[in-house]
């Protein structure tokens, strides 16, 4: 389906603002006893009717927290302050009765983990049932079902007579999302909060889930709150946008005015720090450093010892969050607070639309010179590339050729005794192929069989069915000998690099394991771990240091050191930035870039993230149902698409600006893939595909019962502006 992207409702601040937060305030009790530990340090927000306001942030900024304060939803162990008011009702300190009648019927939450927030004993019918009586005593079980069934229908779960009697972990991530939306709009709330519900989904399923948000929206008039660290997901969505750091708001402005021009140094990095779909290759940029703990924020500015701006007044006070606009000057503000004095008198003060607002002694400046990220923050030069960049890629020797991959694993059924009922075709039809020196993106749903790609791979054994070529050698004729002699030769960083790293061990054996394991000498090893710290931006001194006492991205660059410490060719990186917020994400990007073109290196980048993919890549590979259905150059496949499940792919990838997000068109697949147990017959995306829907009956045949090969564009030259020879595509009808 084939959708415009809405344009966000261009709110004014007309009328009573609907939700009021002011001098909000959220400490934690301490650890045995110790001071509280503060979360939310005096958020101001005003929410009108039919508006969307979203609030970004780092991970431990106080996002969430804040979303949960307004419903008090927060654990005993949180003590609130300040005042949430829903039009004149005070929210903060109200019985638990009466909160409880709030909650959900003028205020609903939509949960970033949907498996947790639903009960997994209970049917999703029997809680939509739940959700819609407790509020309405006098609705008839019956007729609560038929409007459980209609929510369900309206958040686009296909037959929802039947899906109301499925178990909660009987459907897809995406399903389960919108079930959740679904419960959150059974009673036509007037907020809507919605805490990260794209959070671990894939790009096609973010996609409908926005979609849903949207018509959930518009169907309720519900103004919606919408906190995300996906800085183009605000962009599509908000109308007025929060950005927080270290538990206040830091700047906050219409979307249009706040990713044009921003006026707070934070603000500024977040933007430069994002790889865009639409942007340049090259370095991003890196916010220095990481947030201080809540417990031990510094003097001043938070923000200050990360800033590149600060100056010696930024150590001392906290500036307070101001502001030229309409609705008044810096005099409004109470500088004590951090809030308005005009508050008392009913206007909207540090909150009113009109108003672009930030926390900075030096936001005036920033307003007037409207600088690019570059401009503020130093961005890392990458070291020239290697002398066998400049070679045609068909005279690079091969790292990497997979042809025809296959990998079938049993489905069982059974207890004690179980029996084999069917297979699961997990990878059926791979191909790869990687030149020295080359970037190969890997990308697809969940599902896909991109894990099960990379396992087959690591293995170095011989496939099921198909072809592995690593380095020039056949894997399926290796000895148990060259096969462990040629893993320094393929190294893999995981995504999750706490999981990935043994919490017992300090990081300078972590980093010398690879090397004790191919019987490197005491001397190598003790020169080499210094070198792969210094090499991936580490202190050599804190190589007696563990794990836990890294940030997550230092712990990734630990990762990375490990991979790199046998002097690999080939670097598999499985997802290696998705845990990570984006100012972190883009020093770790920047430093894979810098190793590959220092040490000559080959990666497979495997990535949820497109935007990700074309920054790093040089060549895509699109894997759809454990088939390769179009590969070929970064560019190429980018800017002309040949298969509808690609043009799909790049169609939902949200942008960080607000105007391109509403010149685009969506193109919205309907439902999730197909399960990998059934063998399908002819083109496996058929089902989903917006390209079949619209083929008559004699060319659908042709989808229904061939399947298509993976086949080049034909003879049209790359140069008069059609495909490149190398770009292929498995579709009986691609484009191009």
């Amino acid at each position: 389906m084939t959708a415009p992207t809405a344009t966000p409702t261009a709110t004014t601040a007309t009328g009573a603002p609907l939700l009021r937060v002011r001098d909000l305030r959220v400490d934690f009790t301490g650890p045995r006893g110790s001071d509280p530990v503060p979360a939310v340090r005096g958020v101001d927000l005003t929410l009108h009717r039919g508006e969307t306001l979203g609030i970004v942030g780092e991970s431990g900024s106080g996002k969430s927290v804040t979303a949960l304060a307004v419903l008090g939803l927060l654990p005993g162990t949180a003590r609130v302050r300040g005042s949430v008011r829903l039009d004149d009702r005070e929210l903060i300190g109200l019985p638990g009765r009466e909160l409880a009648a709030v909650r959900g019927r003028r205020i609903a939450m939509v949960f970033q983990d949907p498996l947790s927030a639903f009960t997994p004993v209970y049917r999703i019918g029997d809680q939509l049932v739940e959700a819609l009586r407790i509020h309405r005593p006098g609705l008839g079980r019956a007729a609560a079902r038929a409007r459980a069934a209609e929510l369900l229908d309206l958040v686009g779960i296909p037959a929802p007579d039947r899906a109301l009697d499925s178990f909660p972990h009987e459907f897809s991530g995406g399903m389960r999302q919108r079930a959740m939306i679904a419960m959150a709009v059974a009673n036509d709330p007037d907020v809507l909060l919605a805490d990260e519900p794209t959070t671990a989904l894939d790009v096609t399923i973010q996609a409908q889930v926005l979609d849903v948000l949207r018509t959930a929206r518009r169907e309720t008039g519900a103004a919606l709150v919408l906190v995300s660290h996906d800085l183009g997901v605000i962009a599509g969505m908000a109308d007025r946008v929060a950005v927080m750091y270290a538990g206040r708001v830091v700047e906050t402005a219409g979307v249009d005015e706040l990713f044009a021009a921003p006026r707070h140094p934070y603000t500024l990095g977040l933007v430069g720090a994002v790889p865009r779909l639409d942007g340049r290759r090259g370095p991003l940029v890196p916010i220095p450093g990481t947030p201080a703990p809540m417990a031990e924020l510094p003097p001043g500015c938070p923000f200050a010892p990360r800033c590149p701006l600060a100056e010696d007044r930024c150590r001392t006070t906290e500036p307070p969050l101001t502001g030229d606009g309409a609705a008044g000057t810096d005099a409004d503000i109470d500088t004590d607070s951090g809030t308005d004095s005009a508050t008392d008198t009913g206007a909207d003060g540090p909150t009113d639309p009109t108003r672009h607002l930030a926390a900075c002694v030096r936001s005036g400046e920033l307003a007037e010179r409207r600088p690019a990220p570059t401009e503020v923050y130093p961005v890392p030069e990458l070291p020239p590339a290697p002398a066998t960049a400049p070679v045609p890629r068909e005279l690079r020797p091969p790292v990497l050729e997979v042809e025809g991959l296959t990998k079938t694993f049993p489905l069982l059924k059974g207890t004690v005794f179980k029996r084999r009922i069917g297979s699961v075709h997990a990878v059926d039809g791979v191909e790869l192929s990687i030149r020295e020196g080359e970037t190969l993106g890997l990308v697809g749903e969940s599902g896909s069989g991109k894990s099960t790609t990379l396992f087959e791979l690591l293995r170095l054994a011989g496939p099921e069915s198909g072809r592995i070529e690593l380095l020039g050698r056949d894997t399926a004729e290796l000895s148990r000998a060259e096969a462990h002699r040629m893993r320094s030769d393929l190294q893999i960083v995981f995504q999750d690099p706490m999981a990935s790293l043994d919490p017992r061990m300090p990081v300078g054996d972590i980093v010398a394991e690879p090397l004790r394991a191919q019987r490197a000498g005491k001397d190598e090893i003790a020169r080499r771990v210094p070198e792969l710290l210094r090499q991936v931006g580490l202190d050599p001194a804190h190589a007696v240091r563990y794990p836990h006492q890294f940030s997550g991205g230092q712990r990734q660059r630990i990762s990375i050191a490990r991979a790199l410490a046998v002097r690999p060719r080939l670097l598999v990186l499985d997802e290696p930035v998705s845990a990570l917020d984006v100012s972190i994400q883009a020093g770790v990007l920047n430093l894979l870039q810098s190793l590959k073109a220092e040490l000559g290196l080959s990666y497979l980048f495997v990535s949820h993230d497109l935007s990700v993919i074309r920054h790093l890549a040089d060549r895509v590979s699109v894997m759809y149902l454990g088939r390769t259905v179009e590969q070929g150059e970064v560019s190429a496949v980018f800017d002309r698409p040949r298969h509808p499940y690609t043009r799909a792919l790049l169609s939902a990838v949200p942008l960080p600006d607000p105007d391109a997000e509403r010149t685009r068109t969506r193109i919205l697949l309907a439902g999730d893939p197909p399960s990998p147990t059934v063998r399908h017959t002819g083109c496996p995306f058929r089902a989903r595909c917006p390209v079949y829907a619209g083929l008559d009956a004699g060319a659908r045949g042709r989808c229904e019962t061939e399947a298509p090969p993976l086949t080049g564009a034909g003879p049209l030259p790359a140069a008069a502006g059609g495909p490149a020879p190398d770009h292929r595509a498995a579709c009986h009808f691609p484009e191009g």
